[in-house]
């Protein structure tokens, strides 16, 4: 009988290992997602990097040659 307590003690202090080893898993996971959050400092927050109207955004990055792929839009409507 003392060999099976024996036995069975330390198959649940293996489970409560187990299991606490997740949770600290689980919590530095937590952890590095608090960190990489957005914050108002973030480069996809800039109004620089968005942009509402297509043509400014595509003036200002692409110039000429934007120009020259959109100059002949308007001749076939």
């Amino acid at each position: 009988m003392n060999k099976f307590v024996a036995e069975l003690k330390k198959e649940v202090s293996n489970f409560r290992n187990a299991e606490k080893r997740k949770q600290e898993a689980f919590m530095k996971k937590q952890l590095r997602q608090a960190k990489a959050r957005r914050t108002e400092k973030s480069a996809l927050r800039n109004e620089d990097f968005y942009y509402t109207d297509a043509s400014k955004y595509a003036k200002k990055y692409y110039g000429e040659t934007f120009h020259e792929t959109t100059r002949f839009d308007n001749d076939w409507d």
